[in-house]
């Protein structure tokens, strides 16, 4: 079993992944980049949405449920723009960038296939609510929105040993500080873009 198995088993989807899924909703068109054995895909599926895969693990992709449109083995920084579509609503990219060595390249072949409603998300950890609209700016892509799905302040646990301030914290102050500083808060985050025309 992968890592990814493993952590599904133990915790089952994120955060983040459940958000991803809340996000989209029913009945749209995907492509799913890094998709592992299809922990998401399958609820995609459950939900009525068309799926198309790029996935570079051989022995995952044959784990992928059968009703998925297209699976594609390869990394998506080597696959060919003729093997992809150009219907998608939303192209999903779950904690991949951070896996490429020219995560540029991803970006300008995803920018080709995309259409103007089609909305990029990019959940990933090793970037920053700087750095990653400099990089999709960079190759295309406008960020319309950044949601940070797992938020943790510096001095957190902290206040959380102490009840009362913890619970004035949590009620007064916590949200602001944690929009106010989203590079130092948000431990992991959603981002959703747009192709910059």
């Amino acid at each position: 079993m992968s890592i990814y198995g493993q952590i599904f088993k133990k915790h089952g989807l994120s955060a983040t992944q459940q958000e991803i899924i809340r996000f989209i909703g029913q009945n749209k068109i995907i492509l799913e980049i890094g998709s592992s054995t299809g922990y998401m895909t399958k609820l995609f599926l459950n939900n009525g949405c068309t799926l198309d895969v790029v996935e570079s693990s051989k022995e995952a992709i044959i784990k992928l449920p059968e009703k998925v449109r297209k699976a594609l083995n390869y990394s998506i920084e080597d696959i060919s723009i003729k093997s992809l579509s150009k219907d998608y609503d939303y192209i999903i990219l779950a904690d991949v960038l951070e896996h490429l060595i020219f995560p540029e390249k991803a970006l300008k072949l995803i920018y080709k296939i995309a259409s103007k409603k089609t909305r990029l998300i990019i959940s990933l950890h090793f970037y920053t609510v700087n750095t990653l609209p400099k990089l999709l700016s960079e190759n295309g892509w406008k960020v319309e929105k950044i949601t940070g799905t797992i938020i943790r302040l510096p001095f957190e646990e902290s206040i959380n040993k102490i009840p009362i301030i913890n619970w004035l914290f949590r009620i007064f102050l916590y949200k602001n500080l944690a929009e106010k500083y989203k590079n130092l808060s948000y431990y992991h985050f959603l981002t959703i873009a747009v192709k910059n025309e």
